[in-house]
């Protein structure tokens, strides 16, 4: 049987896919939509989709593989929580807010950039406490 951490892992990889997943349908419907099926060419709406789920492809996994390590080292409910709570609602308010304007800073990426990179940062340094404890 599955410990309960694990299965909290579970449940934040799982959100995270389908926004992963939902971010890449909307850069695909805008492709068709714009009739541009390479890059994003003057295309407003289509750069805002790909930068979106572009810079979620690129935090996502290496926080969920912190997730993944604190479940391995036994780490606190609570702190794998907190991560994945950060990680998972600052995902989504940054593709919101950079859905909205990718040309300036809404507060809704701000907020999203700031609880991902917290994120990143409880996982690293829990990471390394549970590790050298």
């Amino acid at each position: 049987m599955l410990s309960y951490s694990l299965e909290i892992v579970g449940v934040y990889v799982g959100l995270n896919l389908l926004i992963n997943l939902f971010l890449a349908y909307r850069v695909s419907a805008n492709r068709v939509r714009s009739n541009v099926m390479t890059g994003t060419g003057d295309d407003d709406g289509l750069y805002n989709a790909n930068r979106a789920h572009v810079t979620n492809v690129e935090y996502t996994p290496i926080i969920l593989i912190g997730l993944v390590a604190l479940h391995l080292l036994s780490g606190s409910i609570y702190v794998i929580h907190f991560v994945g709570i950060c990680l998972t609602v600052g995902r989504i308010l940054h593709a919101v807010g950079l859905s909205q304007s990718a040309k300036t800073s809404t507060p809704p990426r701000l907020i999203g950039t700031v609880l991902t990179w917290v994120a990143q940062l409880a996982a690293g340094v829990a990471c390394l406490y549970y590790a050298l404890l």
